[in-house]
C-alpha cells in the first residue's frame, strides 16, 4: 500500500494474521510394557507401507495405520537387552523421531530400545558411584588432522592423586568414538563392576578407529596396512595425549587394548606389535589371518614361551552366528598350533553389540588382576 504524506512517499506493508495449523499430538515411542512387549509408533499420513526392522526380530514386521496416519505395532515379549531398531517407510530406513536414544554411526543411525529384565542389567544405571565421560580432541600427526576421543575416568578419579591402569577400547567399522559409550555402555558396566569389587578401577580410552583409508576385508593381507596406520595413530598420537592429560600408568602390565569387529583386528595387531607396551589384549568378534600373523609376528610365533611370559591375557570371543565365526575359530586354532596361550569364548548370537557388551563385561573382570 502506498500513501502520500506531504512530499514524502511511504510504503506500508500490511500483514494479515495467519492461523497456524495445530501441532499434532505427541507420540510416545517406544513404549516398553511390563510383560516385555514393545509398542512402536510412527506418524506418516501419506505413507503406503511402514515396517519395523529390529535386531530382536527375524525379519521386518508391518505396522498398521489408524485414521490419523499414525502407524503402530506391538511385538514381543522380547528378551531383556539393549537393541537397535528402525522403521522402513516406503522402502526408506528412518530412525524413530520420538526416541532420543540413537546408535552412533558414520552412516545410518538407528534408534535404541532397552528391554529391562527382572533384575537390573549390568549396563543399566544403578545407585552406585559413577565415573565421568569426557569428550576430547587431539592433533593426529599420523593423519594430519584433529581427531575425536572419549575418555572414561572411574569414580574417585577427580579427588585422587594416584595413577590408574588404562584400557584402550576400539569400536568397529562405521562406528564412532561414541559407540562403546552409548551402545556398549562401558561406563555403566564399569561403574557397576567396580561397585561390586569385580573390576579394578581404570581409565578407558575410546578412539575413533576409522583411519580414513577404507576398510579392506579382514581376510586380506591389505587389512594389515590399515592396522599398521592404527598402530601408528595409537602409539604415536593417542597414547602420548592420554599420558600427558590423565593420571595413567606407563607400566605395560597396566595397559590393555581390545576392540569389537574392525577394532578387534586393530587391537590384536597393535597389541602384538607392542608387547613391550601391552600385557592384556582382547578380541571381540575379530581375528588376524595366519598370513598376517606369519608376516608381522613371526618372532612371537617362533618363541611361544617368551610370548606367553609377556601376555597376562590374550582373549578371543565370537558368536556362533557371527559372519566372522569361521575365521575367528581358525585364528583360535592357529594360536593353539603355535602354542600361544589364550582364553576363548564362543557364544550364541551374531555380530551384534549385545554380544560385544557380553565380551566386554567378561574381560573387565580379568584386566589388571
Amino acid at each position: 500500500m502506498l500513501r502520500m504524506f506531504g512530499s514524502s512517499l511511504c510504503l506500508c506493508l500490511v500483514f494479515g494474521a495467519r492461523a497456524q495449523a495445530p501441532r499434532p499430538p505427541q507420540i510416545q515411542s517406544p513404549v516398553v510394557h511390563p510383560d516385555r512387549t514393545v509398542t512402536l509408533s510412527f506418524r506418516a499420513p501419506n505413507a503406503k507401507k511402514v515396517e519395523l526392522s529390529a535386531q530382536f526380530l527375524k525379519g521386518n514386521q508391518p505396522l498398521t495405520a489408524d485414521t490419523n496416519g499414525v502407524w503402530s505395532i506391538t511385538v514381543g515379549p522380547v528378551e531383556p537387552d539393549l537393541y537397535p531398531y528402525n522403521f522402513v517407510v516406503d522402502g526408506v530406513s528412518v530412525a524413530d523421531p520420538n526416541n532420543q536414544d540413537l546408535f552412533p554411526n558414520e552412516r545410518f543411525k538407528a534408534s535404541l530400545v532397552d528391554i529391562p529384565g527382572e533384575q537390573p542389567s549390568l549396563y543399566s544405571v544403578q545407585e552406585v558411584p559413577h565415573g565421568e565421560m569426557s569428550y576430547c580432541f587431539y592433533l593426529s600427526k599420523t593423519l594430519g588432522r584433529t581427531r575425536p576421543l572419549m575418555v572414561y575416568t572411574p569414580p574417585g578419579y577427580r579427588e585422587g592423586k594416584g595413577k590408574y591402569p588404562v584400557f584402550y577400547l576400539v569400536s568397529g567399522t562405521t562406528d564412532t568414538e561414541e559407540t562403546w559409550f552409548k551402545v556398549g555402555r562401558v561406563n555403566f558396566i564399569l561403574d557397576n563392576l567396580i561397585a561390586q569389587k569385580k573390576a579394578v578401577p581404570m581409565v578407558v580410552v575410546l578412539p575413533y578407529g576409522n583411519m580414513m583409508m577404507g576398510t579392506p576385508p579382514p581376510t586380506s593381507i591389505q587389512a594389515a596396512e590399515m592396522y599398521k596406520v592404527f598402530n601408528d595413530e595409537l602409539v604415536g598420537n593417542i597414547m602420548p595425549y592420554v599420558e600427558a592429560n590423565y593420571r595413567v600408568s606407563r607400566d605395560r602390565e597396566k595397559r590393555a587394548i581390545a576392540g569389537f569387529s574392525r577394532g578387534g583386528g586393530q587391537s590384536l595387531f597393535t597389541g602384538f606389535n607392542n608387547l613391550d607396551k601391552f600385557a592384556w589384549i582382547g578380541s571381540y568378534s575379530a581375528y588376524l589371518t595366519p598370513e598376517v600373523f606369519d608376516k608381522y609376528f613371526a618372532s612371537a610365533a617362533a618363541d611361544p614361551k617368551g610370548t606367553n611370559k609377556k601376555l597376562r591375557l590374550l582373549w578371543l570371543s565370537v558368536g556362533k552366528s557371527d559372519f566372522l565365526y569361521k575365521q575367528a575359530v581358525e585364528f583360535d586354532d592357529y594360536l593353539k598350533e603355535k602354542k600361544i596361550a589364550h582364553r576363548s569364548l564362543v557364544t550364541e548370537g551374531g555380530h551384534t553389540w549385545m554380544n560385544a557388551r557380553h565380551y566386554l563385561a567378561e574381560t573387565l573382570e580379568m584386566y589388571f588382576k
